[in-house]
């Protein structure tokens, strides 16, 4: 559209209906953008929902070891402590 008509156009039919198209088209535009940006943030949120599972689940193993590895150490203290007093 060439400068001339968009002048006539205005002219035509009047600055609130140009603006009213412009509301409008604004408004589709940012309803689109806001649609990606709940879809990426979705996404996101599965991927961290995921991540927390998985170092969840890695602290459970983390803290059945350390109680294996505690009550080891503290059944070795003990024998040490028998082979001493003997």
């Amino acid at each position: 559209m060439e400068l001339v008509e968009i002048i006539k156009t205005i002219f035509q039919y009047g600055g609130t209906l140009i603006m009213a198209a412009l509301f409008v088209w604004v408004f589709i535009q940012d309803k689109t953008k806001n649609n990606k940006l709940q879809e990426d943030n979705n996404t996101m949120l599965k991927v961290l929902t995921e991540s927390n599972n998985n170092i969840a689940k890695s602290l459970d193993i983390i803290a059945n070891n350390l109680v294996t590895i505690d009550s080891k150490v503290d059944r070795n203290y003990q024998e040490t402590l028998k082979e001493r007093r003997k």
